[in-house]
């Protein structure tokens, strides 16, 4: 049976219409924070800096990979983590971000081959959209992790400026924020 014909069931004991191993390809779900300052996006640069690893699940590896382009704040889920959880601990852990209220977006998902490593097949993203709004005169803290941590107007950034792919997300952000 084709993968695609196979249910997202992730088990040793998965009955055959499922994965006994996770696909070849890798599969990610993962949340996204997308910070707005009024039409502007907030968007960040990883520093080389092995709190990746704790804060978002990213080896050092990947980190440098992904450092020379812009990025939305984002994170793997962790096991038994609520997506609306990881979206509260991007905004807490990861931006320093107090009180912050989280607007939630249906589940996005992607099926497509990884250029970094496209002998493996397709893989599968889930990805959890949550959005917080900023004051104007709001500052933002100097983070270690971050090189830069900036707002951009998300909608002309050129996609060669986006890390891994973060301008097809963001594409599909402003598409759930219209039906809104």
């Amino acid at each position: 049976m084709s993968d695609q014909r196979k249910f997202l069931w992730l088990s040793t004991n998965a009955p055959p219409s499922g994965f006994r191993e996770v696909p070849k390809g890798g599969m990610c779900v993962s949340a996204f924070l997308f910070v707005t300052r009024g039409d502007d996006l907030l968007l960040g640069k990883y520093a080389d800096d092995p709190a990746w690893e704790q804060l978002a699940g990213l080896d050092p590896d990947r980190v440098k990979t992904h450092g020379k382009g812009w990025t939305i704040p984002a994170s793997q889920l962790r096991f038994g983590e609520q997506p609306r959880d990881a979206g509260e601990r991007i905004a807490k852990d990861i931006l320093h971000l107090q009180g912050v209220h989280l607007h939630e977006f249906p589940p996005e998902s992607d099926l497509y081959r990884p250029v970094r490593f496209p002998e493996l097949g397709l893989h599968y993203d889930i990805w959890c959209f949550y959005e917080a709004s900023i004051s104007r005169g709001s500052k933002l803290e100097q983070l270690p992790w971050y090189d830069a941590l900036e707002f951009h107007d998300a909608r002309s950034l050129p996609e060669s400026e986006y890390a891994r792919g973060h301008r097809d997300v963001v594409e599909r952000w402003l598409t759930a924020r219209n039906k809104k």
